[in-house]
């Protein structure tokens, strides 16, 4: 539902206004909001009638002014809780721009200096690569220190974990490096992890209690805060398709994306910036510079040109029209957030949803209908030959071969006939087409979406580029491997499914893991993460090591033997092979051990399952697929349908037990 708002038509303005508006800009023209807010409201309920979205909130600011702020359906169904100009919901990573302020800050102290070593001013931060000793503050913060990605080990829970820096800093002194420090960008949420503890070192305040302080309170934020404020009964919970409410969702990991807000306090931050109150003006020219490492694209420019803790300082949709928008988006398993600040209009934009949504999309309908509605920004009209099918170059034939990236494993043939590249990705047993493009007189294969696709052969490495339809912005988006050491066992990774023996009974992320090799590629083999496929190398038998310099959430996996069982290591996760998991036996007490390991069991026959939870625990029921099918955590069914090859893993406290019912 709608909340009733009381519009008013301010005469000499002629702006129409929801919720707040303090007056009439004397530095800028009067600008028109109507046709703004109406492409505003149609998008946004357009999401939320899709299903995904279970609310919203937004606002727009002009010179001070915060001329649209408006939520959207209910914060809280169970209470009829609107959501209101106070409801809290998760900005997710969009965090990161306001660790990247904290940061400059303490630069401006003289507490800190961008380009000095991280260690000089942490050396309690470690790593099993000596190379990190190379790190500089200013790679946390553009994405290039080469860190694997993101520590998941409890970083999304049900209840805040105190102990996730503690943790993140001890997996990082048994952890390597997955490329050179200062010389790729690639979106990292351990960056931002590393400069949460870095502002804690420096300021000798908690996170929380520093941005309250510095930046919170200095922009006006009064309904921010590192997490959900305590006690706080209006925030957006975040609902499933079937109606019911998701747990309220924690991420621990602050200084990347755990705190909360609203669209409106997002904006007075952007309004606090062009103020000077949070940076001075020299240090607000470096937040919104390019800053992205040199080798992070072959040639051209980035398509995201990070800035410190931006995704973009030149949005590309808006600077083909000459308009400078500043960026950045955020995204968790319940929100999805995005802050637009325009600096030469003095104009910020924000949203988030509880729930899913393109809330990018959203966000640039909005502010594209806001630059048509006051006639900001023209677009050029260049007059280009429409590029024409032709003869696909021998050299590019070269780049034929199977390419590994974050999360696929790619694989790039060429059809000379067609003049054509066919594009498959590896499901863990074939390569399956997934299209194909023509190779085109501009020197791209063009796909149907508005990108085109390239090749390079750049820093030692052949690279699969996928271009901007109508600039030089691109992202790598696979590198070219090379068939590495036959000779080396993968028999103790192959054919391999894995489920957790150590997981916590509040970390949302329910790791399984299925680890193999792909036939034509020796020397290498892959483990899942988020239901893709990413490459590693071999170091010996039991160890993996990191191949891919432009990956995101990378991690090694090591295997192991302890009481005859072999257990794979997987940043603080221990998992064992399901081989390996005994069948539940009929009437078999489950009682969880004085070493606190998770119990794991194997279901024989489809039926329905049901079971007593103590207080405090839980039990993830995985499919034969180790899909996830039930999670206490946010299932509150007494009982499920379960299929044969079902495994069940029980997690509690020493001591607990589980009483069940299991009907075939």
């Amino acid at each position: 539902m709608v909340m009733k708002r009381k519009i008013l038509i301010w005469g000499f303005c002629l702006t129409m206004v929801v919720l707040v508006f303090s007056g009439c800009s004397s530095k800028a023209e009067p600008k028109s909001y109507e046709k703004t807010i109406e492409t505003a409201r149609t998008e946004i309920w357009n999401a939320i009638s899709a299903g995904g979205a279970s609310s919203a909130t937004v606002a727009i600011m002009d010179n001070g002014n915060l001329v649209y702020e408006e939520g959207f359906a209910m914060a809280n169904r169970e209470t009829g809780l609107p959501v209101t100009k106070d409801t809290q919901f998760n900005i997710c990573s969009v965090s990161k721009v306001f660790t990247a302020a904290a940061i400059l800050q303490l630069c401006e102290d003289g507490k800190l200096e961008l380009d000095k070593p991280v260690v000089d001013y942490l050396p309690e931060f470690t790593m099993a690569d000596s190379r990190y000793k190379d790190i500089t503050v200013r790679m946390l913060l553009n994405h290039t220190a080469a860190l694997p990605g993101t520590y998941t080990n409890n970083a999304e829970t049900t209840v805040p974990d105190p102990n996730y820096t503690k943790n993140f800093l001890a997996y990082l002194t048994e952890t390597e490096l997955k490329g050179e420090p200062g010389k790729v960008s690639v979106y990292c949420n351990d960056c931002f992890t590393l400069a949460q503890i870095l502002v804690e070192k420096s300021s000798g305040l908690s996170f929380a209690d520093y941005l309250a302080t510095n930046i919170f309170n200095k922009a006006g934020m009064k309904n921010s805060s590192c997490y959900f404020k305590a006690d706080n009964p209006d925030i957006a919970r975040k609902y499933n398709e079937d109606g019911t409410v998701a747990p309220v969702e924690y991420i621990n990991s602050l200084g990347s994306g755990g705190i909360s807000s609203t669209a409106a306090d997002l904006c007075r931050y952007g309004q606090a910036l062009f103020q000077g109150k949070i940076i001075n003006e020299a240090m607000f020219t470096e937040y919104t510079s390019p800053q992205y490492g040199d080798e992070t694209v072959p040639a051209g420019t980035p398509l995201y040109p990070y800035g410190l803790g931006w995704d973009s300082v030149a949005v590309a949709d808006f600077e083909r029209q000459e308009v400078t928008v500043i960026g950045k988006n955020g995204g968790s398993p319940q929100y999805n957030s995005q802050l637009y600040l325009l600096p030469e209009e003095n104009i910020s934009v924000a949203i988030v949803f509880a729930g899913n949504a393109d809330v990018t999309g959203v966000a640039n309908d909005i502010v594209q209908s806001l630059l048509d509605e006051n006639g900001l920004g023209e677009v050029s009209e260049i007059a280009v030959a429409e590029p024409i099918a032709t003869t696909i170059p021998d050299a590019i034939l070269a780049y034929a071969g199977i390419y590994g990236d974050g999360s696929a494993i790619q694989k790039i043939e060429f059809n000379n006939e067609k003049n054509a590249m066919i594009y498959k990705k590896f499901n863990g047993q074939v390569f399956e087409t997934q299209g194909t493009y023509p190779y085109l007189s501009d020197g791209y294969f063009h796909l149907p979406v508005g990108y085109r696709a390239g090749f390079a052969e750049n820093f030692g490495q052949k690279l699969f580029v996928i271009y901007d339809l109508n600039s030089d912005a691109g992202f790598v988006s696979g590198q070219k491997m090379a068939s590495g050491d036959g000779v080396l066992d993968t028999s103790q990774f192959n054919g391999k499914s894995w489920i957790p023996t150590n997981l916590s009974a509040i970390d949302a992320n329910a790791m399984a893991v299925q680890t193999g090799v792909v036939a034509e590629l020796s020397g290498y083999l892959y483990h899942t993460a988020n239901g893709g496929y990413t490459l590693y190398g071999l170091k010996d038998a039991t160890t993996t090591q990191m191949v891919l310099p432009y990956g995101r959430d990378l991690a090694e996996a090591t295997i192991t033997e302890s009481n005859g069982q072999a257990i794979l290591t997987i940043m603080d996760y221990q998992l064992i092979d399901t081989a390996a998991v005994a069948l539940l036996q009929k009437d078999e007490p489950l009682v969880i051990g004085s070493d606190g390991l998770n119990v794991c069991r194997k279901l024989d026959h489809d039926g329905v399952f049901s079971t007593v939870i103590p207080e405090g625990s839980r039990i993830v029921i995985y499919d034969p697929d180790l899909q996830p099918g039930y999670d206490s955590m946010t299932d509150t069914a007494k009982e499920t349908a379960v299929t044969a090859g079902s495994y069940l893993v029980f997690i509690g406290a020493p001591g607990d037990t589980f009483a069940y019912n299991y009907t075939v």
